[in-house]
């Protein structure tokens, strides 16, 4: 009811923004995931190490994104946009006591004020340039939030982007105040490289603001990112570097994003480095295959001065009987040594799935699945139980 209220005040209150201009009409696009499953370790079905098995028949909650999103001035090349999108998650164990519905975007974009007409003005809380790996539902860059910048200059052969959002986080759990953090981002893509590939490089500056009175002992953190793109007759292949120190350095092992940093005087001498390939392509007719293939690691990380890493691969091929039904399998493993600590497990999903076109990407997908985890090692049995078991279930993922 909350959800559908708040969507409801949003709705009249874009649809009745009148300006001069003719604006366009409203639109509505958002993402859902969500099901019912039975496992033998853990009630519901299993959502275990997604970043590093594979989501496939591996998450356990209902999640959705809906997005408004309204033209409210539009005349002589010159538009203003408002994108809104309400958030929204529920357990799969749980009813009243286990949801929660928040604003995660509402900003205003403005282009065509510029002699430059790609560039775009923009200010408010925004999913900023995000790049992610869809099949272990980790986003590897991801410095959205509140802020404001100025995108998509062309320049030389690709386009600069410039933004400050802010990142305060709060540290009550760390006996200590919270930081009034900024992360300054600053972005030049499509650069050409050969035929149908192009670069993107980034910096992320992430620094704190004392207050008067307060002292910061930890460093600021800079994150560095570079993402080659390379696309086939039969698909795409994406890979990316990333560099960092201080507080992004232990980002890199943890999964981080480049926001909600951890201002941690102990990481000060951190370093780290985390190198991502993944793709999918086309093997016939009949057959596609996706991969994600991840290994990070870090240095002096919480003021040791042991190593950090992590190594995962996920694969996961599809056969299509049909235009419409297809049989999914996905192969994930990892290990990883994080503070001393081992870790290594795998997960085995087989899915039979329908959706209305063909394609690796084709959504809706529904889908009927079968779900094996193996714990195999886990020197942390206080933080983490055995997971190892077989889970069962049904799973919608939908994007419009």
């Amino acid at each position: 009811m909350r959800l559908l209220l708040l969507a409801n005040t949003i709705a009249i209150a874009l649809l009745s923004f009148n300006v001069m201009a003719e604006a366009s009409p409203l639109e509505f696009h958002g993402y859902m995931r969500g099901g019912v499953g039975l496992s033998n370790n853990a009630g519901s079905n299993s959502k275990w190490e997604v970043n590093k098995v594979g989501r496939l028949g591996n998450e356990n909650d209902l999640y959705g994104e809906f997005g408004l999103k309204k033209g409210l001035y539009s005349d002589d090349k010159v538009s203003f946009v408002v994108d809104s999108m309400l958030a929204y998650w529920e357990g799969q164990d749980s009813n009243a006591s286990d949801k929660s519905v928040n604003v995660v975007q509402l900003n205003i974009q403005a282009q065509g004020l510029f002699d430059d007409k790609d560039i775009v003005l923009w200010a408010g809380d925004r999913y900023y340039q995000r790049h992610d790996v869809h099949i272990v539902d980790n986003y590897f860059w991801d410095v959205s939030g509140i802020g404001g910048g100025v995108e998509h200059i062309n320049m030389g052969p690709g386009k600069l982007s410039f933004a400050l959002i802010q990142d305060t986080v709060d540290e009550s759990s760390n006996d200590q105040d919270d930081v009034t953090g900024v992360i300054v981002d600053i972005r030049y893509a499509g650069i050409p490289m050969w035929e149908n590939a192009d670069l993107e490089v980034g910096l992320d500056y992430n620094y704190g603001n004392e207050r008067d009175g307060q002292t910061i002992d930890a460093d600021d953190s800079i994150m560095l990112t570079a993402i080659l793109n390379q696309t086939f007759d039969i698909g795409f292949n994406q890979t990316i570097i990333q560099l960092a120190n201080s507080g992004y350095a232990e980002q890199m092992t943890t999964y981080g994003y480049g926001n909600g940093l951890v201002r941690n005087a102990a990481n000060n001498d951190a370093t780290g480095l985390r190198i991502i390939n993944w793709g999918v392509v086309s093997l016939g007719n009949n057959i596609e295959l996706g991969h994600s293939v991840r290994y990070a690691a870090a240095t002096n990380v919480s003021g040791t001065d042991t190593d950090d890493s992590t190594f995962s691969v996920v694969i996961r091929p599809m056969y299509k009987w049909t235009k419409r039904m297809r049989t999914v399998l996905e192969l994930g493993t990892f290990t990883e040594t994080i503070n001393d600590l081992d870790s290594s497990g795998s997960k085995f999903t087989i899915a039979q799935s329908w959706v209305p076109q063909s394609g690796f990407w084709a959504r809706p997908e529904i889908r009927i699945f079968a779900t094996y985890l193996d714990d195999v090692k886990n020197d942390d049995r206080n933080k983490t139980l055995d997971m190892t078991g077989l889970s069962i279930g049904m799973q919608v993922e939908a994007w419009w």
